[in-house]
């Protein structure tokens, strides 16, 4: 009797060591599963935003965009009228705590975003880049390898007589580019033209409350609808260095950019705090986090979080140019 109730013990304390090592086991699998998500979607995030800032304010290489009339039918942005193709400001920035009011360092209220402003994560920064692509869609009349027509729903930049002629074209659907433009050695170029804002949602899908980078870009001919593009982004955090002698070179960074000081900003520092989608059981976190000039203090909770920051050279911004021109 006695060895059958120490075999019992014995059994018992045997599987109860399995279902340890078994708990474990899923647990370390759990968190190098959500640190690989983690890294492969912060990687993604920082590349796709550093790319964005990069090409703010590219309109076809054509310094000169600045002075073209908008057609009345561009797409505008609630109040900000004709907003997705206006190249001023072609960079603009709501700081966080401005997101109830969505109002822009420039004093513009992006009221496309009213119906999600609600859903916007508090605290984080958002961004709004407009820009063309870094490649023609059709070059001197001639379509590029790949390419059979023009994108329908989709606004372009004519580019004509090399330059010299500069205006805004939409080609609606079931549409081409013109035939007189798509003549070989025409002269005219069509570059197609973005206009994105940036901003994190509280949710990905509704209730689900996982922190996601979404965009609401330029689409046909309006602003919208949103587009999740990466989950599990908890804070965006930018900082602008800014050349006040003209040089080309910051002289000091900002956190809160005026108008005036975005204009001039050479470089930003891009930081974003990625989060676990799923708590981990037994963990608690109590790190706290530094995002550039903003921290975090410990969220006291079960998600793994990380940090990724890149510093992204302004290569459009008009304080570069002016510099090279003094050069």
């Amino acid at each position: 009797m006695l060895e059958l109730l120490v075999a019992m013990v014995l059994g018992l304390l045997l599987s109860a060591a399995l279902i340890v090592v078994y708990l474990e086991s899923k647990r370390n699998f759990l968190i190098e599963d959500e640190m690989a998500r983690m890294q492969e979607n912060g990687r993604f995030a920082l590349s796709l935003l550093s790319r964005e800032l990069s090409l703010a304010n590219f309109f076809a290489g054509q310094h000169h965009i600045f002075s073209q009339l908008l057609p009345q039918t561009a797409p505008s942005c609630g109040a900000a009228k004709a907003w997705a193709l206006s190249p001023v400001p072609a960079l603009d920035l709501i700081k966080e705590g401005a997101a109830a009011s969505l109002l822009t360092v420039n004093e513009l209220a992006l009221g496309c975003l009213g119906s999600v402003a609600k859903d916007i994560q508090p605290g984080t920064d958002i961004l709004a880049i407009k820009r063309t692509a870094t490649e023609p869609s059709l070059e001197n009349g001639v379509l590029p390898a790949g390419l059979s027509g023009a994108k329908e729903s989709q606004w372009y930049l004519r580019v004509a007589d090399y330059g010299a002629e500069l205006s805004w074209r939409y080609i609606a659907e079931n549409e081409n580019f013109p035939s007189a433009d798509m003549a070989a050695d025409s002269a005219v170029d069509y570059w197609e033209v973005y206009a994105n804002i940036f901003f994190i949602r509280s949710y990905s899908n509704k209730g689900d409350a996982v922190p996601t980078l979404c965009t609401e870009r330029l689409s046909a001919n309006s602003m919208g609808p949103v587009e999740c593009l990466v989950e599990g982004l908890q804070s965006l955090h930018l900082e602008f260095g800014v050349d006040s002698d003209g040089d080309g070179i910051a002289n000091y960074y900002t956190a809160s950019p005026s108008a005036t000081e975005l204009e001039r900003s050479v470089i930003a520092k891009l930081y974003l705090l990625l989060r676990s989608l799923q708590p981990i059981a037994g963990y608690h976190n109590s790190k706290v986090y530094q995002l550039g000039q903003k921290t975090y203090p410990a969220f006291n909770d079960a998600y793994l979080r990380q940090v990724y920051s890149r510093s992204v050279q302004l290569r459009n911004s008009l304080a570069l140019r002016q510099s090279w021109n003094d050069d």
